[in-house]
């Protein structure tokens, strides 16, 4: 799996698996490390290959090396199950109450340099939540990660420019992931003090996971509560 991930751009790379399905390990890594250092002159040069492969390919993102119809196929049967998984509750469409007058939050989202964006906006859509404002200097894919030193949206100052651009566009909740979008991020707005709460991991999880008990879990035949 090539990755850049949330490390630092020096270290982009890849992550390589045994036929266990676990990660590499002694004395296997050693035998990569020593093949890789033997190897180190390209035997094609895939720089030159792919400037070809672009020009030919001019409106396929794949560049020819894969099949654009499938994928989207694949996607939209993804965006699908998630419509009809009964996480989609229709309440982004509930108006206010009078007795509350709460305004429904906005959101800022950033990727961090990674590729999470289309797929943000287009989950959004899905739910029918109005669209989130984007962060622009993080919104589309770069390996150099020019706006963080360390692209984990988990470490500490990891959102200070997201929270800097909620601020500035009046959003409560800032949402980001790391460049590959496994991980994710969660920070809310006081509307009183102005004051940003960034949760942790297990705060989101918390959350999410009573979330999906309430609205799904309490009917679902496949689990049952003890």
């Amino acid at each position: 799996m090539i990755t850049a991930s949330h490390n630092p751009k020096q270290d982009d790379g890849y992550k390589v698996y045994a036929s266990d399905g676990c990660q590499i390990r002694a004395p296997i890594d050693k035998e990569i490390a020593s093949e890789i250092l033997t190897n180190l002159q390209p035997w094609t040069d895939y720089g030159a290959k792919l400037e070809q492969l672009r020009k030919i390919h001019t409106t396929d993102p794949c560049l020819g090396l894969s099949r654009p119809e499938i994928t989207g196929r694949m996607l939209d049967n993804y965006y699908e199950a998630i419509r009809e998984s009964g996480l989609k509750t229709g309440q982004a469409k509930i108006p206010s109450s009078p007795s509350t007058s709460i305004d429904p939050p906005s959101f800022a989202y950033t990727a961090k340099h990674g590729v999470r964006y289309p797929f943000a906006k287009r989950v959004f859509e899905v739910f029918d939540l109005s669209p989130f404002q984007s962060v622009p200097p993080q919104q589309e894919p770069d390996p150099t990660f020019p706006t963080v030193p360390f692209p984990n949206p988990e470490e500490k100052g990891a959102l200070d420019i997201a929270k800097a651009f909620a601020t500035e566009n009046n959003c409560d909740i800032v949402l980001a992931n790391d460049p590959d979008a496994d991980r994710l991020a969660v920070a809310e707005k006081d509307r009183t003090t102005g004051h940003w709460t960034v949760f942790t991991g297990d705060q989101i999880g918390t959350m999410l996971g009573y979330w999906i008990w309430e609205k799904i879990g309490k009917t679902c035949d496949k689990v049952r509560a003890t």
